[in-house]
C-alpha cells in the first residue's frame, strides 16, 4: 500500500479515484451502471440528503458471453441502458466498471488488463468512458445528449454508498465473482504529487487497491493453486484466485482430483464424459448448495452431483467432499479477514478511529457461514481490538455507490479528466 500511494506500486496498484467519500447531503436523481461481470446492473437512485437513499429502478441482464468484439460486449449493455433512460429522467449517470483501469480523472479511465476470464478484443489500453458513451449515443435520437459523469470502480462504489449511509465507512469489498478492497486514504498519507484534489472533500481520496492481484499470497499457495494458476487464461490475480467466486468452485474440483489421483476416495468421478472432470464444470453456487446440504446422508449433495455426472457416491465421499467445501471457503473468508485488518491497521495503525467495512458480492452474500468466518478471523488476529471494525453487508451496493459518486461530482460541479 505503501508503494502504491507512492506511485511505484508492485502487485497492490493503489489506483486513485479523483473523488472523496460523500458528505451525505447530496441529492438528484441519478442512473447507476454496474459493469463488472457477466450479471450487469442499472439502477435508478433517489438521494434525498441526510443519508437519505432511495432505489427507484433496478434492472439486470446477463452477457451471452465473456469474450468477443468490443461491439460485442458495449452494444447490448448500451441497448439494456436505454430501456432505462428513455423510461426515466435522471440527473447524471455513474458508470461501475470492476475491471483494472488506469484512471486519469474522475470520467477518465483506460482498462489496463481483462480479469474474470473475460476477454474482448480492442478493449485493452482503451478509454471505457469513451467506448460506453460512444455505444449510447450511437442509439439516440439526438447527438451529444448523453454523458457519464463519473467512473468508479465496483470497490470505491460500495465505500461511496456505505459512507452515503455512515460517515464511519472507509473501506469497500467486492467478494463476488472477482475480489477486490478500496479505502479513503487522507492526504497526509499520499506521497504521490501529481494528483489533483479530489472531486468532493479535498482532504482525502479514495483509492482502489486492486489487492486482488496481491502476489504476497504465493508463500500459501498449495499445489492447486499453482495449477489453476498455471492454466488460467488471466495472469495474476493470486490472491483473487484464492478467494473469489470465479474460482472457489474450481479450486474444491481440483483439490477432489488431487485426492482422487492420490488413492484418497473420489474413485470414478473424473472419467470421460463426466461433467466434474471438466475444468470450472464445478461452480461456487454449487459449493455453496454443498455446505447448505446438513442432512445426515447429504442428500442433496448427491443430487448435484448426479447432475455432473457423478451417478454413484457414498456418504463418506459426499462428507469428504463437504469437509473440501467448507475448507474452501474458509480458506478465502481468513484472507479477506487479514485483507480488512492489513488496510485498517495501515490507514490506522492503532486503531483510535472506528471503522465500517462496506461489502458486496455474491460470495459474501451466498456461502453459508461466510460473513461469520469473515467476523472471526478479525477476531482472531485482532483480538478485542475487532470490534473497532465492523462488517456491513450492503446489497447492490456498487450500484448504489455508482449514484452516489455521480451526485458527488454534480454537486462539487467539477468533471476531469
Amino acid at each position: 500500500m505503501r508503494r502504491g500511494l507512492s506511485g511505484n506500486p508492485r502487485s497492490i496498484a493503489m489506483h486513485p479515484s479523483f473523488v472523496s467519500r460523500p458528505f451525505g447531503s447530496e441529492q438528484g436523481r441519478f442512473l447507476a451502471l454496474d459493469l463488472g461481470g457477466t450479471n450487469v446492473r442499472a439502477t435508478l437512485v433517489e438521494l434525498g440528503g441526510k443519508h437519505d437513499v432511495r432505489v427507484l429502478d433496478h434492472r439486470s441482464f446477463r452477457l451471452a458471453s465473456t469474450s468477443g468484439s468490443t461491439d460485442d460486449l458495449f452494444g447490448p449493455v448500451a441497448d439494456f441502458l436505454m430501456s432505462v433512460l428513455t423510461e426515466h429522467g435522471a440527473d447524471g449517470m455513474g458508470y461501475i466498471f470492476a475491471f483494472p483501469v488506469n484512471q486519469s480523472g474522475i470520467r477518465s479511465g483506460r482498462l489496463t488488463k481483462w480479469t474474470k476470464e473475460f476477454a474482448f478484443d480492442g478493449v485493452e489500453g482503451q478509454d471505457v468512458v469513451v467506448l460506453m458513451e460512444r455505444a449510447i449515443r450511437d442509439r439516440m435520437d439526438r447527438d451529444g445528449d448523453f454523458r457519464i459523469r463519473a467512473l468508479a470502480n465496483d470497490t470505491v462504489g460500495v465505500l461511496a454508498a456505505g459512507a452515503y449511509l455512515d460517515p464511519r465507512c472507509d473501506m469497500g469489498l467486492i467478494v463476488g465473482t472477482g475480489a477486490n478492497l478500496a479505502v479513503a486514504v487522507p492526504n497526509d498519507m499520499i506521497v504521490r504529487r501529481d494528483l489533483p484534489a479530489s472531486v468532493g472533500n479535498t482532504s482525502e481520496m479514495i483509492f482502489n487497491m486492486e489487492c486482488g492481484n496481491f502476489d504476497g499470497v504465493d508463500s500459501i499457495q498449495t499445489d492447486v493453486d499453482r495449477k489453476l494458476d498455471a492454466e488460467s487464461d488471466t495472469s495474476g490475480q493470486l490472491m483473487e484466485k484464492m478467494i473469489a467466486g470465479r474460482y472457489l468452485g474450481e479450486v474444491a474440483r481440483l483439490r477432489v482430483l488431487e485426492a482422487e489421483s492420490k488413492g484418497e476416495g473420489f474413485e470414478g468421478w473424473v472419467g470421460e464424459g463426466g461433467d466434474f472432470s471438466a475444468p470450472y464444470s464445478f461452480t461456487t453456487e454449487q459449493l455453496s448448495d454443498i455446505i447448505f446440504d446438513d442432512s445426515d446422508d447429504l442428500t442433496a449433495t448427491a443430487m448435484e452431483l448426479g447432475r455432473l455426472g457423478v451417478a454413484t457416491t457414498t456418504t463418506d465421499e459426499r462428507r469428504h467432499l463437504k469437509e473440501i467445501c467448507v475448507s474452501v471457503a474458509r480458506r478465502s473468508a481468513g484472507i479477506v479477514a487479514e485483507s480488512i485488518v492489513a488496510t485498517a491497521t495501515y490507514i490506522d495503525p492503532g486503531l483510535n478511529d472506528e471503522h465500517m467495512v462496506a461489502v458486496d458480492g455474491s460470495v459474501f452474500r451466498g456461502i453459508p457461514g461466510y460473513r461469520e468466518e469473515v467476523e472471526r478471523g478479525l477476531a482472531l488476529t485482532l483480538g478485542e481490538g475487532a470490534d473497532r471494525i465492523q462488517v456491513c453487508y450492503l446489497r447492490d451496493g456498487s450500484g448504489l455507490g455508482a449514484a452516489v459518486v455521480a451526485a458527488v461530482t454534480a454537486s462539487s460541479r467539477m468533471e476531469g479528466g
